[in-house]
C-alpha cells in the first residue's frame, strides 16, 4: 500500500480479526510485518473518535487492537536519502512544534542492520532544534513531558512523518507513541 495516513498495530494473533473489525472504516491492508496494518481513511480525527467509542463501548477492542500512530505524509525512501528527504518534510511541522517540548520517535520496520532508528531521531532532532532556533522558536527536547512527538514510521522503502500532540495521547487509549 504506497498511499497512507494511520499505521496499526493489533494484540498478538489478532491482525485478521482487527482487519475485519476496521473494513468498513477505510481501507486496510497487511503491511508485510506481523500484526501491522496500513490504512487510508478519509478522516484520521474522525477514525480516531470512532475508534475511542467503540472502545468504550465494544469490551474486545483492547483485546485486538494495540496501537494507532497517524501520519500526515508519506513518501518512498532509499537508505542514502531518508535523511535530507526527512530534514525537508518536516520543515512544514516547525511552526506547530514552536515552542513546544518535542522529541522524534522513529519506527523502523524493514532494513535491520542497515538503518539505526536512534541515529534518525537524533540527527532529526539536532535538525529540528537548528531551524527552530534559526526562525527564533524556543522548541527543545524533552522525553519526559513533551507536547509534541514527530513521528518516523518506516515500512520497507515507504516513510510516513507526522505529529502526535499529548492531548491526541491522553484522549485516545491506542495512541501510544514513547
Amino acid at each position: 500500500m504506497k498511499d497512507w495516513n494511520v499505521v496499526i498495530t493489533s494484540q498478538t494473533e489478532e491482525e485478521s480479526r482487527l482487519l475485519r473489525e476496521l473494513e468498513e472504516l477505510g481501507e486496510f491492508h497487511p503491511s508485510g510485518f506481523r500484526e501491522v496494518i496500513l490504512g487510508k481513511v478519509p478522516d484520521v480525527v474522525s477514525f480516531l473518535e470512532t475508534l475511542r467509542r467503540g472502545w468504550e463501548e465494544k469490551p474486545y477492542l483492547p483485546n485486538i487492537l494495540s496501537t494507532i500512530t497517524p501520519v500526515r505524509l508519506v513518501f518512498p525512501f532509499t537508505l542514502e536519502n531518508l535523511l535530507p528527504r526527512l530534514q525537508e518534510r518536516v520543515l512544514d511541522f516547525i511552526e506547530e512544534i514552536g515552542d513546544a517540548a518535542f522529541y522524534v520517535r522513529m519506527k523502523r520496520r524493514g532494513h535491520k542492520g542497515e538503518l539505526s532508528s536512534q541515529e534518525v531521531e537524533q540527527a532529526l532532532d539536532r535538525f529540528l532544534l537548528d531551524e527552530l532556533a534559526a526562525r527564533g522558536l524556543k522548541g527543545h527536547i524533552d522525553f519526559v513531558a513533551a507536547e509534541v512527538i514527530v513521528v518516523v514510521e518506516t515500512v520497507h522503502n515507504q516513510c510516513g512523518l507526522g505529529l502526535v500532540t499529548r492531548e491526541m495521547k491522553e484522549r485516545y487509549p491506542f495512541v501510544k507513541v514513547k
